[in-house]
């Protein structure tokens, strides 16, 4: 993973230095969750799981589990955020590259 996080800090440092930042969001368009999208995005932005600046982030809700009401979904996003966005950069998940 560390290869492809440096990879595409590269890709953003030449190519998107000047560009305010680009957020790709995946969801599942027949599931809604007790949270709209732009505020679980915000939750994550509060928490330091999103990249801030100029670049491309990714955000995958669609790993969201079923059945949250509001306050168990501002909970997991809060604790597992960082599983949602793979360059988030309060990622501590282990490099798989390196076997960890």
């Amino acid at each position: 993973m560390k290869t492809i996080h440096r990879r595409i800090r590269k890709l953003e440092d030449r190519f998107c230095s000047a560009e305010p930042g680009w957020l790709l969001v995946v969801s599942c368009v027949w599931r809604e969750l007790a949270l709209d999208q732009d505020r679980c995005i915000e939750i994550l932005r509060e928490c330091g799981h999103l990249p801030t600046g100029p670049g491309f982030g990714i955000v995958n809700l669609w790993e969201i589990p079923d059945g949250l009401n509001a306050e168990e979904l501002e909970r997991h996003l809060r604790k597992h955020g960082a599983a949602l966005s793979p360059n988030s950069p309060s990622d501590s998940r282990p490099d798989s590259s390196t076997g960890s």
